[in-house]
């Protein structure tokens, strides 16, 4: 037989501290050197987006979806890392060609090499497992401009 105490436990959350902000523009950006400052305003602002997006706030799903990367006011990732993320995304999904050449393109456009294009693909493989690799792999050479159909 057990008996119920009557105890009261609070929990202390505490707030985020100020992180260390690099100039650079995202991660991978090798062209630049960061330097250390202090940004609450953008650590406030993505803090709350996510709680937002957490919320499945209405205003703020529409706001992601229909800007993208663009809608934490900055771009949090450079323009190729960014398409490169959006191209790993379509690859777990199982999206069609279509949809792939467009975000090769536009990967290629923003400086990323078919190396980097199908070295997504292989980052991917651990999360998104064999299947989806071995069925997708031929509609990411397509979009590529590969024909891996032909005879060699």
């Amino acid at each position: 037989m057990f008996e119920e105490a009557d105890t009261t436990v609070t929990i202390h959350v505490p707030r985020p501290v100020a992180r260390p902000t690099v100039t650079s523009v995202s991660p991978g950006s090798d062209d630049e050197r960061p330097t250390i400052g202090t940004s609450f305003a953008s650590v406030d602002e993505t803090e709350r987006l996510l709680r937002r997006l957490a919320l499945n706030d209405e205003e703020s799903v529409g706001m992601v979806l229909a800007s993208g990367s663009d809608a934490v006011g900055t771009a949090a990732l450079r323009p190729k890392v960014d398409l490169l993320v959006q191209l790993g995304a379509l690859l777990a999904l199982g999206a069609a060609t279509s949809s792939l050449r467009a975000t090769v393109d536009r990967a290629i456009e923003a400086g990323a090499t078919e190396s980097e294009i199908v070295g997504v693909l292989i980052a991917v493989a651990p999360a998104v497992g064999l299947a989806r690799v071995v069925s997708t792999a031929p509609r990411l050479a397509l979009a590529i401009g590969y024909d891996i159909e032909a005879d060699e």
